[in-house]
């Protein structure tokens, strides 16, 4: 049998001291801006040094390359999550529907620093990331065999921007409206597109 090896402890220093940074970043990020922290700063909220936080990251963009790496992997495993989903009744897709509109309430300060400072090579890189969060949503699943195969990456596809460019909206774009009813108004939505030709 196999046992795994300890991550070695220069390692786990490593990891906590990067960690520290882009946790610090993200919080002199949200309370002042992108342009008003300086890498300095970071460092000191960190408890670092300068050169520590070159030994991270190359700049202010590199740590923000890292937050749009983090929030599409949360993305992601969101999205494959529903790829397994047995059925696609209201219950199932509300319960994870749910998961989803949490993942965004924790996670809205810093999809919010990434959307206003995404650097110009992850803009480029959206549609790929779309692609890969379609495969993801639809899974190895046998439901999405109702539809033809184009159309049902179509309809992944227009669930995907419509639930991204809602939650866009409701966090930052000061929409009002409160999140049961939107929750529930939504469940609606992906359940009728959702539904087999026979089943509308």
């Amino acid at each position: 049998m196999n046992q795994v090896k300890p991550i070695p402890l220069r390692r786990q220093q490593r990891d906590f001291t990067r960690q520290r940074l882009i946790e610090a970043a993200r919080d002199l990020f949200v309370k002042n801006g992108t342009r008003a922290t300086s890498i300095d700063d970071i460092a000191k909220a960190a408890g670092t040094s300068r050169a520590t936080f070159y030994a991270h990251f190359t700049d202010k963009q590199d740590v923000i390359r890292e937050f749009a790496r983090s929030m599409w992997e949360t993305a992601f495993a969101l999205y494959e999550r529903f790829g397994a989903l047995k059925d696609w009744s209201h219950g199932s897709i509300r319960g994870w529907m749910r998961e989803l509109f949490d993942a965004w309430d924790q996670n809205a300060d810093t999809t919010f620093i990434v959307i206003q400072e995404m650097p110009s090579e992850l803009r480029a890189d959206f549609l790929q990331q779309m692609e890969q969060r379609v495969d993801a949503l639809m899974g190895e699943s046998p439901l999405w065999s109702r539809f033809e195969p184009n159309e049902a990456r179509r309809r992944a596809s227009l669930l995907i921007f419509q639930i991204e460019r809602c939650m866009d909206a409701w966090h930052y774009g000061g929409w009002k409206t409160d999140r049961e009813s939107l929750l529930e108004t939504l469940v609606d939505v992906w359940a009728a597109t959702l539904a087999g030709p026979t089943e509308t």
